[in-house]
Order: C-alpha cells, then structure tokens, then sequence
C-alpha cells in the first residue's frame, strides 16, 4: 500500500512538470518523499528529489534547485544510475549559471556530460553538451567556444531526430546571441548589437519551425520571451507588444514564476522605452511588491537598478535614493545565498568524500581479515593491487585537476608502445609552456599566476578529446600527448590552442595580463623510447623559445 502511494504521488509531479503545475509538483515530489521512510525506498526517494529539482528550477528557486539536485547526486551511482546523475547534472548546473555562479555551473555541466556519456544516452549526452555550451560561455565569456558547443548539441538532435533537444539548443544559441547583442549596445556598438540580435531572432524562429506540436508550454513560453525581449532591444516595439502578449497567454495560470517575472521586466522595459514613464514605475513597484519566492534576486535588482533610473531621471531623488538603497541591500541578500548555497555544496561534497573514505577503510579493513587467512602468494598478489589503486588515486595535479608528472611516466611509455601494428595511427607529444610566467608570478602574484594555470587546463580540457592525455608537468609547463590520424591534425590542434590562449579574456583575471604560449612537437607514428620523444619534444620548445615564442615548432629527425 506504501509502496503504491508513493509511485502515485510520483506520477502526479511528473504530469504536473509536463503541465506547468511547479507549485502542485512541489507538493507532490514533497509528499513522496515524506512517505520515503524505509531503507527500500531509496530508489523513490531519488526519484522525488531529482522531481523536486526540476520543479524548484523552473520555479526560479534556483538555490533549492542546487541543494536538492547535489543531495540526490550524491547518492547516484556513477556507473548503474549514470543517466539519473546527468540529468539532475544538468538542473544543477543551469541553476548555478542563473544565480551567478558561472565556474560552478561549468564544472557541474562538464560532470553531467561525463555521466551522460557513460550511460550512453544520446539524448542526455545531447542535452548535457546544451548545458555545457551556455556554462561556457557564462563562466570564461567565451562566445565562439559556446556556440561551438551549442551548434554541435543542435547538430546531434537533428540528426537523431531529437525534436525537443534540438529546441533547447536552437533556443540557447539565439540567447548566447542575444546577450552578446545586450552586451554591445550598453558598450555603445549599435550596428554590431543589432547583427547579433538578428542572429539570435534567427535561431528562435529556427526553435518555433523545430517543434512539431507546440503542446509544451515552457518552451512556448520561453521563446516568446526570448523573442518579446530581442524585439525590444531592436527597438521593434509592435511586434515586441505581440510576443509579450502571446507570452502572457502562455503563462496564465502557470508557476513559471521565474518567466513571469521576465515578462514583467520586458514589459516595464517596453513602456519605458515608448515614453510611458509612469506606466513603467507602476509596473516596476507591483513587480517589486511580490514575496520572495515569486523573484528571484538577480531580476529584483534589475528592477530595482530601472526604479532607481527612472526616479533619478524625473527629478524624485529621495524615491531614487531610497531605490539604491534598496538595491544595494538586495545585492548583500544575494551574496549571502551564493555563499551559503556555495558552502553548503562544499560541504556536502566533504561529507560524500568522508563517507567514501570511511567505506573503503572498513572494506580494507574487512579485506585484511580474509586476506590474513590466504596463502601467502595470494596476500602479495591482493596487496599489489591494492598499491596499484592508491597510485592511480595520485596521479592527479591538485591545482589544475589535470594529470601529474607521475601520471605522464605511467601513461606515456605504454600509450607510444601501443602503436605498434597500427600503420593509420599516430601521437603528437607536445610540451607546452607558458612565455615569461615568472614575471607574471613576480608581477602580479601567485594567486593570478595559480589562475592562469588553471584557466590554461580549461582552454586545454574544452579543445581537445577525452582520449587526449593532459599532464601538468612542472611549474607552468604542460605535456599534452596528442591521438591524431595525422601529423597536419596535431599542428592544427595545437595552432587552435596557441590562439585560445592567446585571445582568452586575460584582463578579466587581472587587467595588465597578457598570456601567450610556445610548443614543441615531436610526432610518433610508430613505437619509439618515451624518454627520446620528451626530450626531442622539449628540444622543440627550447627552439620555439629561442625564435620569438608564441609559436610552434617541430622537432628535427636526429
């Protein structure tokens, strides 16, 4: 009878996620989960946390969405509940991205696309690499590479007839678009603005034509806001009005609080920019009127940043002054919750961590009782795996999360072995360094020097392949070892990497900083003695370095 209630209270928070019903869902996935209480739940109690998730997210409760999701995580397997793990991945990590924590919401999309990958579920694979193109570009602003990404996610979809996962990435493209267009004009670049609006109102106009039925009305509803706002900005005012009502259609009677409440800044944008001030501070003050669980932060301060404006503009400067005081409280409202909800996953994830050691030390603790009982031979046998494990379990470098130097020597001499009898197959060493980084230590710190190296793996990490071997080697030197069909493929992959370091947005770290790199390339297309090909790949950069750095050299046959 339990068990029938909770797979009914189950049901009912899904039909509400397909229907728009996030309040009801709440109550439902809560109610479940209440019901939760014997240890053979667990399955149900995942299941009604992930639901919870969803619905909080889509809500705008985008710090409950973050704390929900890594609690379920948690408990997923990373093999056997790999599909679960990446679709609450994905929630986790787009609501990250909304409440401002870019570099979490990367780093939870980049797991969400290993697990997604694991499970070897196209469409989760499809809808994490999504995840992935929109945290790109939010948390290293890099537009090229989340378009990239996003391009690569609507390619999949269409080609696996993936109707909804192709929206999702027609859609984000015309945002990431979108807001470059926002971007360009608050800097004043209007006709280089409206080319990128444009592009965006492209790919929403792609979305509509992509859907066959457009029962689902989130998606009908967020890309009639995508759509209502870039209008806005064009300065096409009808048919923004006609968007934004179609918009508001859509969300009668929904708990899309968080696109609500869009619809009211657009709105309040559309009144502003059409001469109906007064029109606009109504709907400002009524939008700002709303408890806190129907606004989110970051669209309360935007509100309140308009108020301000249009108080300061009509002379009212004690309204204005109030106003910024206001906003300058909301913003110590919302560093508090990033923080907290930042803590909170840290210690979670030291909770997890714990857990995990205190079960491998009891499971070694039980394994040195049977082994004690066996022959001698099989005790060695059994302790040399073990040392074996431990040893993979170092060979991580703790500052970029990319391999160490003990990693290389494990992995380099059997990798170039292994092209023995494979005549079409080849491998690029490539040492990679960083121009003058001990200037940049001596500049600006170790701290900026500790960011660049891990903005470096970044760059690294997101333009080459998961079979690629990236190994920090030593101070500001990497070891990349490079599967490539052809030695033109392994310049050409390490041209692309010499020009993302060069252009990566180094003045968001520091303002001075300016990062370039020198490579030397030794190419192996069949076995040869590993210490031979570091040193022939090193010889190489010490030649780059010697002509200028910032560039590529290949290593000369002996």
């Amino acid at each position: 009878m339990l068990k029938r209630k909770i797979a009914l209270a189950l049901r009912r928070s899904r039909r509400c996620h397909d229907n728009g019903q996030h309040q009801i869902g709440v109550h439902a996935a809560e109610e479940a989960l209440r019901l939760c209480r014997l240890p053979q739940h667990q399955a149900q109690w995942q299941q009604a946390m992930a639901e919870l998730a969803h619905h909080q997210f889509r809500m705008g409760h985008f710090a409950d969405a973050v704390r929900n999701g890594l609690e379920v995580a948690a408990t997923l397997d990373f093999a056997r509940q790999a599909a679960a793990r990446a679709d609450v991945l994905c929630v986790v990590a787009i609501a990250c991205n909304e409440m401002g924590l870019m570099q979490d919401g990367l780093k939870y999309a980049l797991e969400a696309l290993a697990a997604a990958r694991t499970s070897e579920d196209p469409q989760l694979a499809i809808l994490a690499l999504n995840r992935a193109g929109v945290c790109t570009y939010g948390a290293l602003a890099d537009l090229e590479q989340g378009v990239q990404l996003l391009q690569q996610a609507a390619g999949q979809a269409h080609a696996g007839g993936y109707h909804t996962a192709l929206f999702a990435a027609l859609n984000n493209l015309g945002t990431l678009h979108s807001s470059e267009g926002r971007k360009l004009l608050q800097q004043g670049h209007t006709v280089s603005a409206h080319a990128q609006l444009r592009t965006a109102l492209d790919y929403y106009h792609q979305a509509w034509h992509s859907v066959a039925h457009h029962d689902n009305r989130h998606q009908w509803a967020m890309l009639q806001t995508n759509l209502a706002e870039a209008y806005v900005d064009l300065g096409e005012y009808e048919l923004g009005s006609a968007a934004l009502a179609a918009l508001r259609t859509a969300l009668a009677g929904s708990d899309f609080h968080s696109l609500q409440r869009n619809a009211d800044l657009i709105e309040a944008s559309l009144l502003q920019r059409t001469g109906r001030l007064d029109e606009a501070v109504a709907a400002l003050q009524h939008m700002l009127s709303l408890p806190g669980s129907m606004i989110e932060f970051e669209m309360r301060q935007f509100a309140q940043e308009q108020l301000y404006q249009l108080y300061k503009r009509s002379g009212q400067f004690e309204l204005a002054l109030g106003q910024l005081e206001a906003l300058r409280r909301s913003e110590q409202e919302q560093n508090i919750q990033r923080s907290s909800t930042q803590g909170w996953a840290i210690r979670k994830e030291l909770e997890i961590t714990s857990a995990q050691l205190a079960a491998e030390r009891e499971r070694l603790q039980a394994e040195h009782q049977r082994l004690r009982a066996a022959q001698l031979e099989a005790e060695k046998v059994v302790t040399e795996a073990r040392m074996s494990e431990l040893e993979r379990a170092v060979l991580i470098d703790p500052l970029t999360g990319v391999g160490n130097r003990r990693c290389l020597d494990h992995e380099g001499p059997s990798r170039l072995a292994a092209l023995a009898g494979q005549p079409h197959a080849g491998i690029a060493v490539v040492v990679l360094d960083l121009d003058h980084f001990k200037s940049i230590n001596d500049r600006f710190g170790h701290t900026v020097g500790d960011e660049v190296l891990k903005k470096v793996a970044q760059i690294i990490a997101l333009r080459t392949r998961s079979s690629d071997l990236t190994v920090r080697f030593g101070g500001e030197e990497f070891v990349l070892l490079l599967n490539e069909p052809s030695l033109e493929n392994a310049l050409a992959c390490c041209e692309r990497l010499r020009l993302a370091i060069l252009d990566y947005c180094w003045h968001e770290v520091h303002p001075l900083l300016h990062v370039t790199a020198s490579f030397g390339v030794q190419w192996c297309h069949s076995p040869q003695p590993w210490e031979q090909a570091l040193r022939q790949a090193d010889l190489a950069l010490y030649q780059a370095k010697r002509h200028g750095r910032n560039r590529l050299q290949l290593a000369t046959l002996n």
